[in-house]
């Protein structure tokens, strides 16, 4: 079986699809109108894993489970998850 040479362009052309597709996959979005919130916004979560954008809200009537604030992509990736830590006094 022959490898396939791929050129610069061809090479340059995946490699962006493969990274555009990968931030589509991670996107956030609301689950009734589609927008993608800004940084910042506070988006509501709802029952069923479902996001409301805060324009979208008012025409809610349930109250939301919780209101997040959009951060940006970096600093998702920059946190670190950790076991909570035990206090010995309470042991």
């Amino acid at each position: 079986m022959r490898r396939q040479l791929l050129a610069e362009a061809d090479l340059e052309r995946h490699l962006l699809r493969l990274s555009l597709g990968s931030l589509h996959a991670e996107r956030l979005c609301c689950h009734r109108c589609g927008r993608t919130p800004l940084v910042g916004e506070v988006v509501y979560r709802y029952p069923r894993e479902r996001t409301i954008c805060a324009l979208c809200r008012p025409s809610r009537r349930d109250e939301p489970l919780a209101a997040v604030p959009v951060r940006h992509g970096e600093e998702i990736r920059a946190q670190r998850i950790s076991a909570p830590r035990r206090d010995p006094a309470v042991d």
